[in-house]
């Protein structure tokens, strides 16, 4: 099993900087870390190049010119980028705790997607975080610094053995996703028609249930904790709907404009 983390960004380097510095303290460390870079200007370039060389994995960055929100294009460019057979996707506001990425290992079955917990961390903590690059977890149910999710804060990774698998919903998010590769280009990728904010994730989340995949929620394990940052333009979610509610009415299981793999470089 080789693990490729896969960060989208988009001018943020300061929380970029934080989120790489969480992963080095993993404590089972994954076998590279692609950020898939959607636009961003030279100090993303700046913050990954600065680490790179001591990075204990490789460090990868792909980017695309800045057109807009275009995460899931950037996230087909990242996967063809991979060499890892399994993925695990984040979202540049998140960073970890130590053990994220061993509770994905631990928890990863073939025939199987994994969904991390997410905990909201508030805008005054999320800024000292950043200033002062702290990504120390955080204690659970008492700490000042949770905003909303805070039951998410507790690991306790035996409990998990109480939830069972998913059944699909519009509110599932595949922001913070594991999944094999080969489940991802059976889909073809995440669906390169969404552009602007909203649901892209979602979209993917569906066609991977269609095509069979059980979907579990590793509830008080794979914690990540997000950095609070302004809400992004909703101009786009009317579109993106209408994408999503395409693919679950009509059960498709790949889009059209996705990764697009030609057979010599699927494995």
């Amino acid at each position: 099993m080789k693990i490729s983390l896969i960060i989208v960004t988009y001018n943020r380097p300061e929380a970029l900087a934080l989120i790489l510095k969480s992963i080095e303290k993993q404590s089972v460390l994954p076998d590279e870390v692609v950020i898939a870079d959607d636009g961003s200007g030279k100090g993303t370039l700046e913050t990954i190049q600065k680490v790179q060389k001591k990075f204990p994995v490789p460090l990868l960055h792909v980017w695309h010119e800045d057109r807009g929100f275009r995460a899931a294009a950037i996230r087909n460019r990242a996967i063809k980028t991979c060499s890892g057979n399994y993925l695990i996707f984040s979202d540049g506001d998140l960073f970890f705790h130590p053990d994220f990425v061993a509770d994905f290992k631990r928890n990863a079955n073939k025939g199987e997607a994994l969904i991390g917990s997410r905990v909201f961390l508030t805008r005054k903590t999320s800024q000292k975080r950043i200033n002062h690059q702290n990504c120390n977890p955080v204690f659970p149910l008492i700490s000042s610094e949770i905003e909303t999710n805070r039951l998410n804060a507790v690991r306790f990774p035996l409990a998990n053995k109480c939830f069972k698998p998913l059944k699909f919903s519009s509110k599932l998010r595949g922001g913070l996703l594991g999944v094999w590769t080969s489940d991802i280009v059976a889909v073809n990728g995440w669906n390169e028609d969404f552009t602007g904010w909203g649901l892209e994730d979602t979209e993917l989340v569906a066609r991977l249930f269609n095509n069979g995949l059980v979907f579990r929620k590793i509830k008080f394990q794979a914690i990540a904790y997000h950095l609070w940052h302004e809400i992004q333009s909703r101009e786009q979610i009317g579109d993106n709907q209408k994408l999503l509610d395409k693919t679950v009415e009509e059960k498709l299981k790949r889009c059209k404009k996705g990764i697009n793999f030609d057979k010599q470089v699927v494995s």
